[in-house]
């Protein structure tokens, strides 16, 4: 971006759809040159970052992110991030959701989007939860965030008596639009993953290019005899990951992770155990997978350990 103001000709060249879209897909084809930026889930103002090279997994800067639109009202929280957008949710003291934040990390271009709440007559709105999921369709070329709204049942679930509403936003119409939504599953902010086309929560997944849902069904059996479940979805290697950070119901003195590996996508049956982690240090937060396959996660005590399968934790 810093070449912009060499000449009229190049800011013309980087500024054309055609070249935006020919360097993304150059870039996405490479190994090198990939980082991994760790941010809080939430924050309320400049925060420090920790930026890691994916080939060493060695901190290799601290510094503070200019965030050109700290929220005036509360906080944000993170959405989800796709080729270089990252998509924010701002939220008051009482979790209230006012806007939505797209923000480009690299031309420091951000865009807020009003997030006006769906039409519940006669419905006390603060009892309400609200749920994003934000995605690429490449299909189509357009950026998708998706906005679950939902009354808990007093789990906390979305299995209340009020049927939930789905509102999808289109970056290229600049349009919210209402989809139809048959579901009643547990949703999550922590359990969400957009991968194959598809937005995925544990149970159910959107397709992005026709604002479709559908249920998933998660391996047979994956949670009898665990306690302290913590369910997590991710991606390896064109794959759908689903983490189990658990306790046995025998035995709970240290946590557990079990790792299944969908290996055919859309097919139930194809959910294969191959991993269990023993975490004896416990783990507040899984960050995800690296392009080279190694599973990134956060201690309790704010350290950063990886777990490669070919040699263990580190």
């Amino acid at each position: 971006m810093r070449f912009k103001c060499v000449s009229k000709l190049w800011r013309c060249t980087i500024e054309d759809p055609d070249f935006i879209t020919m360097h993304l897909k150059h870039f996405n084809l490479s190994d090198t040159n990939w980082y991994v930026l760790l941010t809080d889930w939430y924050f309320s103002r400049d925060q420090m970052s920790s930026l890691y090279p994916q080939k060493s997994l060695t901190p290799i800067s601290q510094y503070e992110i200019e965030v050109p639109f700290i929220s005036p009202i509360g906080y944000y929280g993170v959405v989800g991030s796709c080729n270089g957008l990252i998509c924010f949710a701002e939220a008051n003291a009482k979790n209230r959701t006012q806007r939505i934040v797209l923000w480009n990390l690299f031309t420091r271009k951000h865009k807020a989007i009003l997030n006006s709440l769906p039409d519940y007559p006669y419905v006390d709105m603060y009892a309400a939860r609200m749920v994003f999921g934000f995605g690429y369709s490449d299909r189509i070329d357009d950026y998708k965030v998706v906005r679950i709204t939902y009354f808990p049942d007093k789990y906390g679930r979305c299995l209340g008596e009020i049927d939930p509403k789905v509102d999808v936003y289109s970056l290229r119409t600049n349009l919210w639009q209402t989809v139809e939504f048959k579901f009643r599953c547990e949703l999550s902010h922590f359990s969400r993953v957009s991968f194959n086309g598809n937005l995925h929560w544990l149970s159910m997944g959107v397709d992005e290019d026709r604002e479709v849902f559908n249920e998933m069904a998660l391996p047979k059996n994956c949670f009898i005899g665990l306690t302290y479940n913590r369910a997590y979805l991710a991606e390896i290697n064109n794959s759908l990951v689903l983490l189990i950070n658990c306790r046995d119901l025998i035995g709970r003195s240290h946590e557990k992770c079990y790792i299944w590996v969908m290996t055919e996508y859309g097919v139930p049956d194809s959910w294969t155990k191959l991993h269990t982690l023993d975490l004896d240090e416990g783990v507040s937060r899984f960050h995800g997978f690296t392009r080279r396959g190694e599973l990134l996660m956060q201690t309790y005590q704010h350290e950063l350990i990886s777990w490669d399968p070919s040699v263990g934790l580190t």
